[in-house]
Order: structure tokens, then C-alpha cells, then sequence
């Protein structure tokens, strides 16, 4: 039997671990490669990754004593880091640096739009880190996902037939997780996009008056988008 390339897939659960999941177990390379999700709770688990993957191991960013074993002969790592985790160098400079003793050739990281000149983002720093150590990446920078409309913003539109969040006028390039999804999968399947970032957005910038405007007519009944001051959005949320 051939060696295969092993792949950890962080954060398995959520919308882009799960979603590149099912694009690496549809890749033509799925039979040469090991896949693993890391999951912080065996009792948080997906159904599905018992189908997606080949072993699912304990992999918590709070507990850097999870890292060696979760990271044991992986050569490719999908790093999504949990919202909730903001502090790089508590969290996630242990990780760098136990993926450095592991000998992981590629990060793929799930950056942000626009992270370059943003340096107090956590994802500014996490690329720091993954450069500084000297291991090979490929940077994702999604803008907005097009799936916020149906979590972040998912009751107000269902209950109060509204887009609450203050944008104004400006424009948002949506791109569907799936998309970015696509070229995870594609550089952790392959190795290939080695030392590279890539901007990933849609091909249409709308407001958010033009995507009331869509809901609208795909639901038939009135959106309306609301821009409310930052003061009255925090307060509301």
C-alpha cells in the first residue's frame, strides 16, 4: 500500500471546515491522502465526519498538550481559528510552533479580506506567525460570506423581514463559503498555491439595499434594509 499525504482539518464543524471536507472527498487525489479532524469535544462531533474523514482526534486551541498527538505526521493543515479566540499568542503561537515540530509543509489559513493592512486583526497576526516560522502557507482572504444572510442575519430576516447591520451604501463582494471551499481543498489536496495569498470574493458588489432587494423577490415579501447608527446596532444586538 502506498504512503498517502495527511491533511488535519481544523475547526471540522463549522461552515468552511465542513465545507472543505466534503470538496477534499470529492478531490480525485482523495484516495492518496489521510484525512483527520480535529475537534475539541468528542461530543461535539459531526455524524458526517465519521463519512468524510479517517480518524477524527482531540484538537483543542486551549489545550496546547492536543497539539503533538493531533498533529502527528501531517504534512497539510487547514488552520480555521475559532471567533471566540482572539489572543494569537496564547492560543496560536503554541500551535505554530507545535506544527513546526511536527514538520507541516503547507498551512492553509483562513484569513480575512483586506488582513495586510489591518494589523490589529488576529489574522494579521496568525500570517505573521506562519511566516516567521518559516513554514509553507497559502493564505485565504474571503470577503463576507454570502452564507451570513442565513445565520448572522438569518432572524431578523425571518422574524422582522429585515437587514439590520450599519453598512450604509458601501459595497460588499459576497462569496459563497462553498467557493472558498473549492480552493482549500484544491491546495491541501495537492500542495499546490504554495506561498501564496489569495483575495477571494464574488463577482457582483452589492449594497445592502440591492440585497434586500433579491431577498425580496426571492421570497416574496418585502425585505427592507435598515442601516442603524454603530450605536443603536450594538445596543439592538
Amino acid at each position: 500500500m502506498l504512503p498517502t499525504m495527511k491533511l488535519l482539518i481544523t475547526t471540522p464543524t463549522g461552515n468552511v471546515g465542513l465545507a472543505t471536507l466534503r470538496k477534499v472527498a470529492k478531490h480525485p487525489n482523495r484516495a492518496a491522502l489521510t484525512v483527520v479532524a480535529g475537534v475539541r469535544q468528542s461530543d461535539q462531533t459531526l455524524p458526517e465526519l465519521a463519512a468524510l474523514t479517517d480518524a477524527v482526534v482531540p484538537l483543542d486551541f486551549a489545550r496546547a498538550d492536543t497539539f503533538d498527538a493531533a498533529l502527528a505526521g501531517v504534512s497539510r493543515v487547514l488552520l480555521v481559528r475559532p471567533p471566540e479566540l482572539a489572543d494569537v499568542d496564547k492560543y496560536f503561537l503554541p500551535f505554530v510552533q507545535a506544527m513546526q515540530r511536527a514538520g507541516v509543509s503547507q498551512v492553509v489559513f483562513l484569513s480575512l479580506q483586506g488582513v495586510e493592512s489591518n494589523p490589529v486583526t488576529p489574522h494579521h497576526k496568525i500570517e505573521k506567525l506562519i511566516r516567521q516560522a518559516g513554514l509553507g502557507y497559502t493564505m485565504l482572504r474571503p470577503s463576507f460570506f454570502m452564507q451570513n444572510l442565513s445565520t448572522t442575519h438569518r432572524i431578523e430576516i425571518r422574524d422582522r423581514s429585515e437587514i439590520f447591520v450599519p453598512a450604509g451604501n458601501g459595497r460588499t463582494s459576497f462569496v459563497d463559503v462553498r467557493d472558498l471551499a473549492d480552493v482549500a481543498a484544491q491546495a491541501l489536496a495537492t500542495g499546490q498555491h504554495l506561498n501564496a495569498a489569495y483575495e477571494l470574493t464574488g463577482s457582483e458588489a452589492l449594497t445592502y439595499t440591492e440585497v434586500a432587494a433579491i431577498l425580496t423577490n426571492v421570497l416574496g415579501r418585502t425585505i427592507t434594509y435598515r442601516n442603524p447608527s454603530v450605536l443603536r446596532f450594538v445596543w439592538q444586538k
